[in-house]
């Protein structure tokens, strides 16, 4: 059984969730369904599609859910796991096509570097404060409003926009510094993180 104070607290559902228990499955899955969908239909363009890849997640989640580590917040661990789905499914397509059409085969280093590039996007939001981190963990990646982010955190919805708009510039410039060669990252920051 799950409490009211623990719809709340993530980490609550996540033990929950560690234990098997399918209504702290069934809230997250609610939690970060919207934001998950929206990102992964930026990447593939289909609902259809889009749903299947979100659904192959939160059926990873739920069988590693002893492996999730209770105490870190789920959703760089989903949204993780549903990009690089997404993106093994439009190689799969890219394949598919170039098979078709009797072309080359996609390089796959192609992919990896977008995959590398998107580890490195991690790192650098990682390598925010707790209070960044989470300010950009509740707007841009579970698509909460200011006024929302601001009610759970406790700080007012001003310092939500300004924290956010200080992690946007730190990653913008964290891009710039280690993918002067390339824009895909950037390009994949703004279409993702917007």
């Amino acid at each position: 059984m799950i409490n009211a104070t623990d719809v709340h607290d993530e980490t609550g559902l996540l033990t929950g969730l560690h234990a098997g228990n399918q209504a702290a499955f069934k809230l997250l899955y609610e939690k970060y369904h919207h934001a998950l969908y929206r990102k992964t239909f930026q990447i593939l363009h289909s609902a259809s599609e889009t749903e299947d890849i979100i659904q192959e997640a939160f059926i990873t989640l739920w069988e590693k859910r002893h492996d999730i580590d209770t105490a870190r917040p789920l959703g760089p661990w989903l949204f993780t796991v549903t990009f690089n789905r997404a993106v093994n499914h439009l190689k799969k397509q890219l394949r598919e096509k170039s098979k078709a059409a009797e072309l080359q085969p996609v390089p796959d280093h192609d992919f990896r570097e977008i995959e590398q590039q998107w580890q490195l996007l991690e790192a650098a939001v990682s390598q925010l404060s707790p209070q960044k981190r989470r300010v950009f963990q509740l707007c841009k990646m579970e698509g909460r409003t200011y006024e929302e982010a601001s009610q759970l955190m406790g700080i007012s919805r001003y310092t939500v926009k300004e924290y956010l708009g200080e992690v946007m510039h730190i990653l913008r410039e964290h891009v710039r510094k280690h993918v002067s060669y390339d824009t895909t990252l950037f390009v994949l920051l703004l279409l993702s993180l917007l």
